[in-house]
């Protein structure tokens, strides 16, 4: 059997350090039991590593879709943000923001590294 081996990405370091910039792409996988879902996010910055996932979790936090609610604690209409992992729609309904996100967290793999454009 011949296989095929996956090429692997340049990771370059140097596209992040001493200031410089460089948008990443990350492929985020979010599920619980055995649903799941998969999004695509560009970080942008000097950042590397770990950080740069977490930040793709804030961004797809942001992304993510809202329904209304009214909050019985503040006595106000709110929002909560909710996630589609196939057929299951998940809900923020405690409200904990990137924290209710990161507890679905079950992949991250940094896919694509591109420098600043020059100008």
């Amino acid at each position: 059997m011949i296989g095929t081996q996956n090429q692997v990405m340049n990771y370059d370091p140097n596209y992040t350090l001493c200031g410089r910039m460089a948008d990443q792409t990350v492929r985020l996988t979010f599920g619980q039991w055995k649903y799941r879902t998969t999004m695509d996010v560009v970080v942008g910055g000097n950042t590397s590593g770990l950080r740069v996932i977490e930040c793709a979790v804030e961004f797809a936090y942001e992304k993510l879709e809202t329904i209304p609610f009214f909050n019985d604690e503040t006595g106000e209409n709110d929002e909560m943000a909710v996630i589609h992992l196939g057929n299951l729609e998940c809900k923020d309904d405690d409200l904990r923001g990137e924290e209710w996100l990161k507890d679905m967290l079950i992949g991250a793999e940094i896919i694509n590294i591109e420098p600043e454009a020059k100008q």
